[in-house]
C-alpha cells in the first residue's frame, strides 16, 4: 500500500502543535526527529559517550514526519490544507514556528513499516506488556496487554521512568487498591493499574490534549469501568483519597505535589515518585520526610530514580 509521506521542519516549541494538527487531518502515524532530545541525553551510567551533535544534525530544526492514506487527499489538496492550518496556527500562537519547510511524497509500505518498527512490544513486568494498536501479539495465560496508539501518545512506555513507576506500583497493587495517576500523559500508568486489577483508578492531567488521549486509550482497552480521566492541576482541590498515588513527572513538580499527595493518601498508603534524575533524589527524600512520609526506598534504572514512600 502507498502512503502520502509528509515531512515538515519546525521548532521544538511548536512541534507538538504541528503533530496535533497532522493527526487531526487524518495522519495514522506521526513521529519527530528532535535535536533537543539529543541535547538532553546524559551518560547512561555505562560509560556511553554521545557522538558529536554535528555528526547527527546540521541545525536545531525539528523534523516531523507523518503518513496519511492517499484516498483522503490528493497531494496538491493536502499541501494547500496543511499550509492553511499552519497560517492559522501562526496567527493564533505567539511562538517561533521555524522554517516550516513542507514536502509531500508518495511512499511505499516500507516507510510506514519503518515507522512502526520504532514501537515494538514493551514488557513492563512479568504480567504486563504494552503494544502498539496494530501489533499481533499472543499473551501468555497470566499476562495483561495494553494497546496504545504511539502517534498520539505522550509517552509510549519505553522510558525507564515509566517502567520504574509501573514496576514499583505492581508490588503494592491488590484488588482493593484505589490508584491516582498524577500527570497521566498517555494514560499508561493508569491503564497498567486497571489492567493489573486495581479496584478503581483516577488519571489526572492539566493538559486537555493529554486527558483526551488518555481517555481514548481507556476506551481502546475497555477499561472505562475502572479508569476515570480528569483534567486537574496535580491534586489541587481533590478531596478523595487513594491507597496508591503515582506521579511520573519532573522533580520541581514532585516537590510541589508532596503535601497534596500526603493529604490524599489513605493511612499506610504508598506514594511512588518517578521522573527523577540521579542526583536529585536526596532533595525529594528530605522534603518527603519533612511532610511526614516514612519507609522511603529507591529503585534505579540507568540514571533515573524512583522513590517509594509510605504514609
Amino acid at each position: 500500500m502507498a502512503w502520502l509521506e509528509i515531512t515538515l521542519t519546525t521548532t521544538h516549541e511548536a512541534s507538538e502543535l504541528i503533530t496535533d494538527t497532522l493527526l487531526a487531518l487524518g495522519a495514522e502515524g506521526v513521529y519527530t526527529e528532535d535535536p533537543y532530545e539529543f541535547d538532553q541525553l546524559t551518560d547512561d551510567g555505562f560509560g556511553i559517550i554521545k557522538p558529536e551533535r554535528e555528526e547527527l544534525y546540521d541545525s536545531s530544526d525539528v523534523t516531523v514526519k507523518a503518513y496519511i492514506d492517499p484516498d483522503l487527499y490528493g497531494i496538491d489538496e493536502l499541501e494547500t490544507l496543511i499550509k492553511t492550518e499552519l497560517q492559522q496556527l501562526q496567527s493564533t500562537f505567539t511562538m517561533d514556528f521555524g522554517p516550516l519547510n513542507l514536502s509531500i511524497t508518495i511512499a511505499d509500505e516500507s516507510g510506514w513499516d519503518d515507522w512502526k518498527m520504532q514501537y515494538p512490544p514493551i514488557s513492563m513486568t512479568e504480567h504486563l506488556t504494552i503494544i502498539p494498536d496494530w501489533a499481533e501479539y499472543s499473551p501468555h495465560e497470566e499476562e495483561r496487554v495494553i494497546r496504545i496508539e504511539p502517534g498520539i501518545a505522550f509517552g509510549t512506555g519505553d522510558h525507564p521512568t515509566t517502567r520504574l513507576a509501573i514496576q514499583a506500583m505492581s508490588q503494592y497493587l491488590t484488588p482493593e487498591s484505589t490508584v491516582f495517576d498524577v500527570g497521566t500523559g498517555s494514560g499508561i500508568i493508569a491503564l497498567s493499574a486497571g489492567a493489573l486489577g486495581a479496584q478503581s483508578v483516577t488519571a489526572f492531567d492539566l493538559d486537555e490534549t493529554a486527558t483526551t488521549n488518555a481517555q481514548h486509550h481507556v476506551e481502546m482497552n475497555q477499561l472505562g469501568s475502572v479508569v476515570q480521566v480528569q483534567t486537574n492541576n496535580l491534586l489541587e482541590g481533590i478531596s478523595a483519597t487513594a491507597s496508591i498515588i503515582v506521579a511520573n513527572i519532573i522533580t520541581p513538580i514532585l516537590l510541589r505535589l508532596l503535601e497534596d499527595a500526603y493529604r490524599c493518601l489513605e493511612p499506610k498508603g504508598v506514594f511512588i515518585m518517578s521522573g527523577i534524575q540521579e542526583g536529585e533524589e536526596q532533595e525529594l527524600i528530605n522534603a518527603a520526610s519533612a511532610v511526614g512520609f516514612v519507609n522511603l526506598s529507591i529503585t534505579t534504572e540507568n540514571n533515573w530514580v524512583c522513590i517509594i514512600c509510605h504514609k
